[in-house]
């Protein structure tokens, strides 16, 4: 039979470990929960899974595709498949640059909102609330711009922290220079005294001018981009016309080591080409 004070110590011993797996566990909590509370790194895009999942798919469709349009054999369709590594970085490239263009047009409504506030004597802090307010008449609530205001705002209102830290933050995030020359301005007018109103307003004006011009510059080049999307679909679709009305004419490409060679190169030409078109009609503005 065990003595008293052993089962004393047992019941100590015990209660000290739930404290400390309760510690643990607040701390992993607290972590979790500074990491959602960080703002979207607009420099580089990161797929969810299930944006991984779509893209898996939508990849080896398209490989077992082509494996059997060019080698009518869909075991092709396993090399061209593990090219979606090397190609998801430059998808996710792309997806970072679409999102920073959308927050980028989205900026000019808050600039407008921001400003309008500030000549009617607003400090920062009731400039976002207002331009929160404002934004969500426009934009849906997971809009880039809308999170970034209410994020800001968390920050300067919950989190006390400094302005300055909180919009540079937002500028290095955001990777914008129409952002940067923005907030450069506003701290430039608070740091030597100058008639921040008009700064501002005058600022605002040229910046809304030259997103404007990107706008219009974007959707010239939309149409290009356009035509050199079909252009690289056109020698897909031909050899599937070909192989549905007369099989026998592509017959002697299929099955043999010269027809397997000139099948490779073709389809390595339509990779080129299809990259460099893509390279052509991206104009950064």
């Amino acid at each position: 039979m065990k003595n008293p004070r052993d089962y004393g110590q047992i019941a100590t011993a015990r209660l000290r470990e739930r404290f400390a797996r309760k510690k643990t566990e607040g701390r992993e909590s607290s972590a979790a929960e500074s990491a959602v509370e960080r703002g979207i790194d607009y420099r580089q895009y990161r797929l969810s899974r299930k944006e991984q999942m779509r893209y898996r798919i939508v990849f080896c469709a398209a490989a077992a595709i082509l494996s059997l349009l060019f080698y009518n054999n869909i075991l092709f369709a396993v090399p061209l498949a593990l090219l979606s590594y090397p190609c998801k970085r430059y998808y996710e490239a792309h997806l970072a640059a679409k999102r920073r263009t959308e927050l980028s047009i989205q900026f000019k409504d808050f600039l407008a909102s921001v400003s309008s506030s500030f000549s009617t004597g607003r400090q920062l802090t009731e400039a976002l609330a207002e331009a929160d307010e404002n934004l969500r008449l426009i934009y849906a609530g997971d809009a880039p711009i809308v999170s970034e205001v209410k994020y800001m705002s968390d920050r300067l209102v919950r989190g006390r922290e400094q302005e300055k830290e909180t919009l540079y933050d937002f500028a290095d995030r955001s990777a914008c220079e129409d952002i940067s020359d923005f907030i450069d301005v506003y701290f430039t007018c608070l740091t030597t005294g100058a008639d921040t109103i008009r700064a501002i307003r005058r600022a605002a004006e040229q910046i809304v001018d030259k997103i404007d011009i990107r706008n219009e510059i974007r959707i010239l080049t939309a149409q290009k981009k356009y035509e050199a999307g079909i252009l690289s679909c056109l020698p897909p679709m031909i050899l599937l016309f070909l192989r549905l009305s007369s099989p026998d004419y592509l017959a002697p490409l299929y099955g043999t080591a010269a027809g397997f060679l000139i099948m490779t190169f073709a389809l390595a030409v339509q990779g080129i080409a299809f990259y460099w078109s893509v390279r052509i009609t991206d104009i950064q503005v």
